[in-house]
Protein backbone atom coordinates (compact mmCIF):
# COMPACT_ATOMS: atom_id res chain seq x y z
CA UNK A 1 0.00 0.00 0.00
CA UNK A 2 1.38 3.30 -1.04
CA UNK A 3 2.06 6.11 1.39
CA UNK A 4 -0.69 8.27 -0.09
CA UNK A 5 -3.31 5.56 0.38
CA UNK A 6 -2.27 4.98 4.00
CA UNK A 7 -2.51 8.68 4.71
CA UNK A 8 -6.05 8.84 3.31
CA UNK A 9 -7.20 5.75 5.25
CA UNK A 10 -5.69 7.00 8.53
CA UNK A 11 -7.30 10.40 8.06
CA UNK A 12 -10.71 8.83 7.51
CA UNK A 13 -10.31 6.66 10.64
CA UNK A 14 -9.32 9.69 12.71
CA UNK A 15 -12.35 11.59 11.46
CA UNK A 16 -14.68 8.69 12.32
CA UNK A 17 -13.12 8.43 15.80
CA UNK A 18 -13.61 12.15 16.42
CA UNK A 19 -17.24 11.93 15.29
CA UNK A 20 -17.94 8.95 17.60
CA UNK A 21 -16.18 10.61 20.56
CA UNK A 22 -18.16 13.80 20.10
CA UNK A 23 -21.40 11.84 19.98
CA UNK A 24 -20.47 9.95 23.16
CA UNK A 25 -19.69 13.18 25.00
CA UNK A 26 -22.98 14.70 23.90
CA UNK A 27 -24.84 11.60 25.10
CA UNK A 28 -23.03 11.78 28.46
CA UNK A 29 -23.83 15.47 28.93
CA UNK A 30 -27.40 14.82 27.98
CA UNK A 31 -27.61 12.07 30.61
CA UNK A 32 -26.21 14.37 33.33
CA UNK A 33 -28.58 17.17 32.37
CA UNK A 34 -31.50 14.75 32.37
CA UNK A 35 -30.49 13.40 35.79
CA UNK A 36 -30.29 16.91 37.21
CA UNK A 37 -33.60 17.81 35.60
CA UNK A 38 -35.36 14.69 36.91
CA UNK A 39 -33.95 15.08 40.44
CA UNK A 40 -31.93 11.87 40.26
CA UNK A 41 -29.31 11.28 42.97
CA UNK A 42 -25.69 11.77 42.04
CA UNK A 43 -23.13 9.67 43.82
CA UNK A 44 -22.38 7.96 46.10
CA UNK A 45 -19.22 9.93 46.81
CA UNK A 46 -16.95 10.01 49.86
CA UNK A 47 -16.31 13.75 49.59
CA UNK A 48 -16.95 16.88 47.58
CA UNK A 49 -14.25 19.50 47.08
CA UNK A 50 -15.25 23.12 46.56
CA UNK A 51 -12.61 25.59 45.48
CA UNK A 52 -12.10 29.28 44.88
CA UNK A 53 -9.04 31.26 43.87
CA UNK A 54 -7.26 30.71 47.21
CA UNK A 55 -8.88 27.95 49.26
CA UNK A 56 -10.52 24.58 48.90
CA UNK A 57 -13.23 23.10 51.12
CA UNK A 58 -13.74 19.36 51.43
CA UNK A 59 -17.25 18.32 52.47
CA UNK A 60 -17.89 14.88 53.92
CA UNK A 61 -20.65 12.92 55.63
CA UNK A 62 -19.91 12.56 59.35
CA UNK A 63 -22.53 10.57 61.27
CA UNK A 64 -25.26 11.79 58.94
CA UNK A 65 -24.23 15.45 59.08
CA UNK A 66 -22.39 17.58 56.59
CA UNK A 67 -18.84 18.20 57.86
CA UNK A 68 -15.93 20.28 56.62
CA UNK A 69 -13.33 19.26 59.22
CA UNK A 70 -12.61 16.39 61.61
CA UNK A 71 -13.59 18.13 64.87
CA UNK A 72 -17.12 17.84 66.26
CA UNK A 73 -17.78 21.58 65.92
CA UNK A 74 -17.32 21.61 62.14
CA UNK A 75 -20.74 20.16 61.45
CA UNK A 76 -24.02 21.38 60.02
CA UNK A 77 -26.78 21.00 62.63
CA UNK A 78 -30.50 21.53 62.11
CA UNK A 79 -32.22 23.92 64.54
CA UNK A 80 -35.68 24.76 65.83
CA UNK A 81 -37.33 27.21 68.23
CA UNK A 82 -39.97 26.73 70.93
CA UNK A 83 -41.90 29.46 72.73
CA UNK A 84 -41.35 28.41 76.35
CA UNK A 85 -43.81 30.91 77.83
CA UNK A 86 -46.61 29.66 75.62
CA UNK A 87 -45.96 26.07 76.68
CA UNK A 88 -45.21 26.45 80.40
CA UNK A 89 -48.39 28.42 81.08
CA UNK A 90 -50.80 25.69 79.94
CA UNK A 91 -48.62 23.03 81.56
CA UNK A 92 -48.90 24.71 84.96
CA UNK A 93 -52.68 24.64 84.62
CA UNK A 94 -52.62 20.86 84.28
CA UNK A 95 -54.78 19.01 86.81
CA UNK A 96 -51.86 17.59 88.79
CA UNK A 97 -50.36 21.03 89.41
CA UNK A 98 -53.70 22.64 90.18
CA UNK A 99 -54.44 19.89 92.71
CA UNK A 100 -51.08 20.41 94.42
CA UNK A 101 -51.67 24.14 94.76
CA UNK A 102 -55.23 23.61 95.98
CA UNK A 103 -54.06 21.12 98.60
CA UNK A 104 -51.47 23.55 99.95
CA UNK A 105 -53.95 26.42 99.90
CA UNK A 106 -56.42 24.37 101.95
CA UNK A 107 -53.71 23.49 104.45
CA UNK A 108 -52.70 27.15 104.74
CA UNK A 109 -56.33 28.22 105.11
CA UNK A 110 -56.83 25.75 107.96
CA UNK A 111 -53.81 27.07 109.86
CA UNK A 112 -54.88 30.68 109.22
CA UNK A 113 -58.32 29.91 110.68
CA UNK A 114 -56.76 28.28 113.72
CA UNK A 115 -54.55 31.30 114.34
CA UNK A 116 -57.50 33.64 113.84
CA UNK A 117 -59.56 31.73 116.38
CA UNK A 118 -56.75 31.81 118.93
CA UNK A 119 -56.27 35.52 118.35
CA UNK A 120 -59.99 36.13 118.84
CA UNK A 121 -60.03 34.07 122.03
CA UNK A 122 -57.10 35.97 123.47
CA UNK A 123 -58.71 39.30 122.63
CA UNK A 124 -61.91 38.29 124.42
CA UNK A 125 -60.08 37.72 127.70
CA UNK A 126 -60.98 40.52 130.14
CA UNK A 127 -57.45 40.83 131.42
CA UNK A 128 -55.75 40.48 128.03
CA UNK A 129 -52.57 42.53 127.89
CA UNK A 130 -50.96 43.02 124.47
CA UNK A 131 -47.65 43.75 126.17
CA UNK A 132 -47.61 40.50 128.13
CA UNK A 133 -45.00 37.78 127.38
CA UNK A 134 -47.78 35.48 126.19
CA UNK A 135 -49.04 38.06 123.71
CA UNK A 136 -45.52 38.71 122.44
CA UNK A 137 -44.86 34.99 121.96
CA UNK A 138 -48.12 34.64 120.07
CA UNK A 139 -47.27 37.64 117.88
CA UNK A 140 -43.87 36.11 117.05
CA UNK A 141 -45.56 32.80 116.24
CA UNK A 142 -47.94 34.55 113.84
CA UNK A 143 -45.05 36.34 112.14
CA UNK A 144 -43.12 33.09 111.73
CA UNK A 145 -46.15 31.42 110.23
CA UNK A 146 -46.69 34.24 107.74
CA UNK A 147 -43.10 33.89 106.57
CA UNK A 148 -43.38 30.11 106.44
CA UNK A 149 -46.62 30.34 104.50
CA UNK A 150 -45.00 32.49 101.82
CA UNK A 151 -41.93 30.25 101.61
CA UNK A 152 -44.00 27.10 101.20
CA UNK A 153 -46.10 28.57 98.43
CA UNK A 154 -43.05 29.94 96.63
CA UNK A 155 -41.25 26.59 96.96
CA UNK A 156 -44.22 24.72 95.52
CA UNK A 157 -44.45 27.07 92.55
CA UNK A 158 -40.70 26.79 91.94
CA UNK A 159 -40.89 22.99 92.00
CA UNK A 160 -43.86 23.01 89.65
CA UNK A 161 -42.10 25.27 87.17
CA UNK A 162 -39.10 22.94 87.16
CA UNK A 163 -41.31 19.86 86.72
CA UNK A 164 -43.22 21.54 83.90
CA UNK A 165 -39.93 22.47 82.26
CA UNK A 166 -38.83 18.82 82.43
CA UNK A 167 -42.09 17.81 80.77
CA UNK A 168 -41.46 20.43 78.09
CA UNK A 169 -37.94 19.14 77.45
CA UNK A 170 -39.24 15.58 77.11
CA UNK A 171 -41.83 16.72 74.55
CA UNK A 172 -39.20 18.70 72.65
CA UNK A 173 -37.02 15.58 72.53
CA UNK A 174 -39.85 13.63 70.92
CA UNK A 175 -40.62 16.31 68.34
CA UNK A 176 -36.94 16.89 67.60
CA UNK A 177 -36.37 13.19 67.07
CA UNK A 178 -39.32 13.02 64.72
CA UNK A 179 -38.24 16.09 62.76
CA UNK A 180 -34.50 15.25 62.94
CA UNK A 181 -33.68 18.53 64.71
CA UNK A 182 -30.36 18.75 66.54
CA UNK A 183 -30.69 22.05 68.45
CA UNK A 184 -33.83 23.64 69.89
CA UNK A 185 -33.67 27.16 71.33
CA UNK A 186 -36.24 28.85 73.53
CA UNK A 187 -37.52 32.12 72.12
CA UNK A 188 -40.26 34.73 72.26
CA UNK A 189 -41.84 35.84 68.98
CA UNK A 190 -40.68 39.31 68.05
CA UNK A 191 -44.24 40.58 67.54
CA UNK A 192 -45.37 39.68 71.08
CA UNK A 193 -46.11 42.68 73.30
CA UNK A 194 -43.58 43.45 76.03
CA UNK A 195 -46.20 44.07 78.77
CA UNK A 196 -43.59 45.91 80.84
CA UNK A 197 -43.88 48.85 83.23
CA UNK A 198 -40.35 50.24 83.44
CA UNK A 199 -37.09 50.37 81.43
CA UNK A 200 -35.49 47.50 83.38
CA UNK A 201 -38.36 45.18 82.54
CA UNK A 202 -38.33 46.32 78.92
CA UNK A 203 -34.61 45.58 78.67
CA UNK A 204 -35.17 42.09 80.08
CA UNK A 205 -37.92 41.57 77.49
CA UNK A 206 -35.48 42.52 74.73
CA UNK A 207 -32.82 40.14 76.04
CA UNK A 208 -35.36 37.31 76.24
CA UNK A 209 -36.03 37.63 72.51
CA UNK A 210 -32.88 35.84 71.36
CA UNK A 211 -34.07 35.48 67.75
CA UNK A 212 -34.60 38.78 65.96
CA UNK A 213 -35.42 37.13 62.62
CA UNK A 214 -36.21 33.50 61.90
CA UNK A 215 -38.08 31.41 59.34
CA UNK A 216 -41.51 30.53 60.72
CA UNK A 217 -40.92 26.92 59.68
CA UNK A 218 -38.33 26.64 62.47
CA UNK A 219 -40.99 27.33 65.14
CA UNK A 220 -42.03 23.92 66.52
CA UNK A 221 -44.16 25.27 69.38
CA UNK A 222 -47.46 23.96 67.99
CA UNK A 223 -46.05 20.47 67.60
CA UNK A 224 -44.66 20.53 71.14
CA UNK A 225 -48.04 21.64 72.50
CA UNK A 226 -49.69 18.81 70.60
CA UNK A 227 -47.20 16.35 72.05
CA UNK A 228 -47.95 17.68 75.55
CA UNK A 229 -51.70 17.43 74.84
CA UNK A 230 -52.27 21.04 75.89
CA UNK A 231 -53.51 24.10 74.02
Amino acid sequence: MRTTERTIIYGVLALLLAINLSAAIERGEGTLHAAARDGAQLGPAESLTLTDDEHSLVLRNKSGRLAWADNEHARVFSIGFVHVGRTLGPLLEAEQYVDQRRELEEEIRAIDEEISQRMQAMGEQPDFDRASPEARRFSEEVERWRNERGRRMQKLLADQIEDAYRDLVAAVEVVAERRQIDLVFRFIPTDNDFLTQNPAQAYIAVRARIAVKYPEALNITDEVLEELAVE
